[in-house]
């Protein structure tokens, strides 16, 4: 089955969507490279509860009471178009030991989720709403029913896990769905083999890390993984020159009148 597309077109994810950014921790970047698999997580692990609605509520369709077939059998994997944010930083690597994944789009497709053979893909662009509307479902809920009756995942749950606040607009988000073909054993990731440098442009430190810190880390990754990484100049930018301050000619004015009233 082919890649599918929603709220975008592939088309559109290639020209618009280039280059997308995936920021993670110094400990599961390392895991990734060695281990060749790149991890999806189940929906339920997502710390925002507005983006798990939908996935834990109850559907009642003609008095029965029904569950969402997508719960537990997703997973996901989120990217941004956004390249720069302090915001990234703190919420993905609170300990100050981030690292920023740059993916070439059309690599990502072509080497990687083009061959997923083991389960459905979906590569979805998130729909920000604000919160009072969030609730709604904006589409025709006769194929949401339909699937749901059936217990069957498609486009229309797909589509309610691409919803998230406007609070959040500044990611401009592109999540990456799989809905594998088997069940799981481990219901909290799903696992797909992959050499994550077929398609990652480049590698950026923690601006937060210090410098010999991340001295040491370009060492470690340029020998042990033969690939260069940088140190993000987002806090390093910073002069210290002196601030020359020069008394403008009012100013000079007003002191010499009050200097001759007293």
């Amino acid at each position: 089955m082919p890649v599918k597309f929603i709220n975008l077109t592939r088309e559109k994810f290639l020209d618009s969507y280039t280059q997308i950014a995936r920021f993670t921790n110094l400990e599961r970047f390392i895991e990734i490279l060695k281990t060749s698999e790149f991890t999806f997580i189940n929906p339920s692990k997502w710390t925002d509860p507005f983006e798990r609605f939908f996935l834990e509520r109850e559907y009642i369709i003609e008095d029965k009471k029904l569950t969402l077939p997508a719960k537990g059998r997703v997973y996901s994997v989120c990217f941004s178009s956004t390249i720069s944010s302090d915001a990234f930083w703190k919420v993905y690597a609170p300990k100050e030991d981030g690292v920023r994944l740059l993916i070439d789009s059309e690599k990502l497709l072509t080497n990687f989720l083009d061959l997923i053979r083991d389960a459905n893909v979906y590569v979805g662009k998130v729909n920000y709403q604000i919160t009072k509307e969030f609730y709604k479902i904006s589409f025709d809920t006769d194929l949401l029913i339909e699937e749901i009756e059936k217990k069957e995942i498609g486009e229309q749950q797909i589509q309610l896990l691409l919803k998230k606040r406007k609070s959040f607009l500044y990611e401009d988000e592109i999540r990456i769905i799989v809905v594998p073909k088997k069940t799981q054993k481990n219901k909290q990731v799903y696992k797909l083999p992959t050499d994550i440098r077929n398609f990652t442009d480049s590698y950026t430190l923690d601006p937060r890390l210090g410098k010999n810190q991340a001295s040491l880390l370009k060492e470690y990754f340029s020998q042990y993984f033969l690939f260069k990484v940088s140190h993000s100049n987002l806090y390093s930018d910073l002069k210290r020159n002196p601030i020359i301050l020069k008394k403008t000619k009012s100013q000079t004015m007003f002191r010499t009148k009050t200097k001759g009233s007293t």
